[in-house]
């Protein structure tokens, strides 16, 4: 197995159908856009693997109990980036996650911030360096289908964008004798899947927020509804996640540093989680065969 992985659960077997891999860019992603679809596949009898590029260093501290300022101090960076590798551990155990790695590469902040540009940062990394950090994942795992952000990293953040360009890079070089030949025998990955929030869910969710008097992008005089989420027309892959939400809101809420227990975003979803976020939506970008708009098994077909 490769370095920095953490089994969770025991390797799979006869009854084992598929492997999901997921990458995403900091803790919580992985719950936030993937928590069900992971629960999902885990009850299934799926073999679900979590790769997360970033500690999360830099994300906005909810949990005053801590009290680290990680933006003015590098000391509480790292402070925080300990707390939430535990606490992605905990999420990846509730998901049924069964190995989880953490590349730990650091938090590049969100867009425009100075610390894109911080040599360090995650958005700054060796693109070749990490492609091939990724490419031995895949050839070790053999995953059927992987799950990540689309070219824009969902919103524009830069560790998005950079989990992006790395998990493509790798999907493509892992199937090429030539590229990395060290990082074990090639694999071709069958289907690979694009988070996607869709624009009119996120638009109810927001007019939601909005009713309840909560700050969203519709109080912006210059709101353009085409800047946010991902076109309806283009979501290929929607997935029923009502059956384990309270496995996926448990997940998200283990994030302790970054999701408040008893805040308004915590009473919100509990009040409106099954009605709002029913559904975890994908759009299938590679795909042996051609996907029908309606799909409700990231496994069709394979």
């Amino acid at each position: 197995m490769p370095p920095n992985a953490t089994d969770l659960t025991a390797s799979p077997d006869g009854d084992s159908r598929f492997t999901l891999l997921a990458v995403h860019a900091h803790p919580d992603d992985e719950s936030s856009g993937t928590g069900g679809l992971l629960r999902l596949a885990a009850d299934q009898g799926h073999f679900t693997v979590l790769v997360t590029c970033t500690n999360g260093e830099l994300g906005d501290v909810k949990d005053r109990s801590l009290q680290l300022r990680p933006l003015d101090n590098p000391a509480d960076r790292k402070k925080l980036g300990v707390a939430r590798q535990g606490e992605l551990r905990r999420a990846a155990d509730i998901l049924g996650v069964a190995t989880l790695y953490m590349l730990g590469y650091h938090d590049s902040g969100m867009d425009g911030w100075n610390t894109n540009h911080a040599p360090e940062a995650f958005f700054k990394v060796d693109l070749q360096e990490a492609t091939r950090r990724l490419v031995t994942i895949i050839r070790a795992h053999r995953p059927h289908v992987v799950v990540t952000y689309d070219e824009n990293g969902g919103y524009g953040h830069p560790d998005h964008v950079m989990t992006h360009r790395v998990t493509m890079a790798a999907v493509q070089a892992a199937a090429q004798g030539d590229q990395f030949p060290d990082s074990g025998p090639v694999w071709s990955v069958p289907k690979v899947y694009y988070t996607a929030w869709s624009r009119s869910e996120m638009m109810r969710v927001f007019k939601a927020l909005h009713y309840l008097g909560r700050k969203t992008p519709l109080r912006d005089p210059e709101f353009d509804p085409h800047r946010f989420g991902c076109p309806d027309e283009l979501i290929t892959t929607r997935i029923d996640v009502r059956p384990v939400m309270r496995e996926k809101w448990r997940a998200l809420f283990a994030h302790r540093s970054q999701m408040a227990w008893h805040d308004f975003f915590w009473w919100f979803l509990r009040l409106t989680g099954r009605w709002l976020y029913a559904y975890e939506s994908f759009r299938c970008v590679r795909s042996p065969e051609p996907i029908i708009s309606g799909e409700t098994d990231i496994f069709a077909g394979l």
